[in-house]
Parts: structure tokens; sequence; C-alpha cells
């Protein structure tokens, strides 16, 4: 180790946090994958719940999809075996963001569900949960750039490995939820 900073990290320990890395941005692609779908639905959906039972329904389905999804994302991340210690930091954010999301999600999906009955949400704890989940994304963020900074890859790896973990997701993954009644 340096004077200053962290050691270096190359050989295999390099390779062990290039394979987290890839994993945890296979888990982090299908999350947002799942939230551009929630997303999508919103946009299409949000505005007519209350008047419009087809809106209702496909409203409901889009949340309980993200609140499904979002339990996926955890348990996937969780899944995750031989965590580098240099990665500990990052994956133990990114568990936090992971649960915040899924904490939020679920009660995005009963606030949308009392819409759909005509029943008033409870907007402010959806509000809090959401700022909470922000708040640990940015902070899972930061720690994603902070270890990339220290395993001092060029950006044309990093970008690599980006596409090959995002291009699984797009092609591979068949996850689908459970259909509720």
């Amino acid at each position: 180790m340096g004077l200053f900073g962290s050691p270096k990290i190359d050989g295999k320990e390099l390779q062990e946090c290039l394979a987290y890395f890839e994993a945890q941005t296979r888990v982090v692609s299908f999350q947002t994958k799942e939230a551009d779908l929630y997303n999508n639905a919103m946009v299409k959906y949000g505005n007519s719940i209350t008047e419009n039972p087809l809106a209702a329904r496909e409203a409901c389905k889009a949340a309980n999809r993200l609140a499904q999804s979002a339990t996926e994302v955890l348990r996937r991340h969780q899944e995750i075996k031989n965590v580098p210690a240099a990665a500990s930091a990052m994956h133990y954010a990114w568990y936090v963001a992971f649960d915040a999301n899924r904490t939020w999600a679920l009660a995005t999906s009963k606030a949308i569900e009392a819409m759909a009955e005509g029943m008033d949400p409870h907007t402010m704890y959806v509000q809090q949960l959401v700022g909470q989940y922000q708040k640990a994304w940015r902070k899972a963020d930061d720690e994603d750039k902070k270890f990339l900074k220290r395993l001092k890859v060029n950006g044309e790896e990093i970008a690599k490995i980006v596409a090959r973990a995002t291009s699984i997701n797009a092609t591979d993954d068949d996850w689908e939820p459970q259909v509720c009644g």
C-alpha cells in the first residue's frame, strides 16, 4: 500500500473484482429494466386509475410486477457469491439500495391498489420511502464509482463489461412475475 489511498488491485484479485462488477451490473440492469416497465405503465395509465377500470387494472399489474421484481432483485443480489473485500462497501451499499427499493415498491403497489379501489392511498409514506430509496441508490452509485476508480481499469474495458452484463439480461432473462388473482 502506498502512503495514500488503498493498495493496488491487480492479478487474481482484479479478475475477481471485475467478475463481481459484472454480476452486480447484471442485477442493476435487471432492476432498471423492471423500473422502466413500471414507469412506462404509469405514464400510460397513472392519471386515469380512479376513473378507468382498465387503467386501474393495468396500473395494479404494473405495480405488482414492480414489487415482485424488487424482491427478485434483492434475491439476485444476495446470490452473488465471492464478493471481493475491495467490493464489500459497494456490495453493502447496493444491498441497502435494493432493500429500500423493495420497501418502496411494496408500498407503491398497495397505494395503487387503494387508489384503484377508490380509497385514499398513503402517499406521504410512499413519498418518504421513495426519498430513502433515491438516497440509498445515489450512495450505491457513488460506491460503484469509488470501486471502479480503485480498479484503475480503462473505460473501454468497463464499457465492455457493462455491455455484456446488460445484453445478457435483455436476451436470456426469462423471469416473469407470478400472476395474482
